[in-house]
């Protein structure tokens, strides 16, 4: 979240750095599931709507989408998944593969 391009794209938008990632997924057609128990994080969760990226800082966070940075977004995944998802101490039935197509 921290990352200079996605900084940058957020302050001329006016919108975090979460905001401008669940705009991207949108506008890739990607499932948009934000996950918050905080009331203020889940309105500005929803607030991905109201704007819309160029085509241009699409290609800029596309760029972002590294094979380091998909492994990186893998292990966090997991270790997410386990801690939310699995039964009794087993990833037993929970889906772990994560493909780009």
């Amino acid at each position: 979240m921290d990352h200079p391009i996605l900084k940058t794209i957020a302050e001329s938008h006016g919108k975090t750095p979460a905001q401008i990632l669940g705009r991207w997924c949108v506008q890739h057609g990607f499932v948009y599931i934000p996950k918050s128990v905080k009331l203020e994080r889940m309105k500005e969760n929803a607030e991905v709507f109201d704007f819309e990226l160029t085509a241009k800082e699409m290609q800029e966070l596309d760029n972002l989408t590294t094979p380091e940075a998909l492994e990186t977004f893998k292990a966090l995944y997991h270790k997410c998944v386990n801690r939310d998802t699995a039964k009794d101490g087993t990833m037993e039935g929970v889906k772990m593969d994560i493909t780009i197509d």
